[in-house]
């Protein structure tokens, strides 16, 4: 009896690369626009330089030279907190004059990476070039935001001497900062350079739900039984 035209085939099928290569990496780029977005919206709407408006607090004035231990320590407490309120205040307004840089670096990164998503979708040729692209420019905004940001962290700490914040810690923290900004974005770029290698795969594949299966021709049971 001769074998039916169906036994032969071993499980493997040449195909194209699949296209959630190109679909998955949208889907990732699509969260992190979102999350970009939604960030830019809650920093509009938070008014940095009225958080302060329930913290009252009096001037000092002069050191009390002659007066007495309790009225001297309540000096050094109404000037420690009023040095406080003052750091705090200067470092909400810093906060609301570089509002619209992280709103505007925000808004041009996700229209960037909107751009690769909808190539992405599409699966234009050129659509892991406009990733690419897509990634760079998002992390050269992070990074200005990120220096800016480090920056007025930096002065408000210096304010507060006593607390240790030396310019050595202060550097390694501005250093870890920026650190962790570039070592995300370089995976990111990892992850679409795989993207973009496995898309351009063309070998056997197993057969699977996200592959297309061969078409086998329907024998009519006339000619199975000719063959036999």
């Amino acid at each position: 009896m001769q074998a039916s035209p169906w036994q032969s085939f071993t499980g493997h099928v040449q195909t194209g690369p699949s296209k959630w290569w190109y679909w998955g990496l949208a889907i990732f780029f699509s969260i992190g626009v979102f999350f970009t977005l939604f960030g830019v919206i809650i920093n509009a709407i938070i008014p940095y330089d009225e958080l302060l408006g329930s913290w009252e607090v009096e001037e000092p004035g002069l050191y009390p030279e002659n007066g007495t231990s309790e009225e001297q320590d309540a000096w050094n407490a109404t000037n420690e907190e009023w040095n406080t309120r003052m750091a705090t205040t200067k470092l909400m307004e810093d906060l609301e004059e570089i509002k619209p840089l992280q709103m505007w670096t925000g808004i041009i990164g996700s229209m960037v990476t909107i751009v690769a998503i909808v190539m992405l979708i599409q699966l234009h040729p050129h659509a892991f070039n406009a990733s690419y692209v897509a990634v760079i420019v998002t992390t050269a905004t992070q990074l200005l935001v990120s220096i800016k940001s480090q920056n007025m962290l930096n002065e408000f700490y210096a304010s507060f001497p006593e607390m240790g914040a030396d310019s050595f810690w202060l550097s390694i923290q501005s250093g870890l900062q920026i650190g962790g900004t570039v070592t995300c974005n370089i995976f990111l770029l990892l992850i679409v350079f795989m993207c973009s290698m496995k898309s351009q795969y063309k070998g056997d594949v197993e057969v699977s739900g996200f592959h297309i299966k061969p078409q086998i021709s329907e024998t009519e049971p006339d000619d199975i039984e000719s063959q036999t």
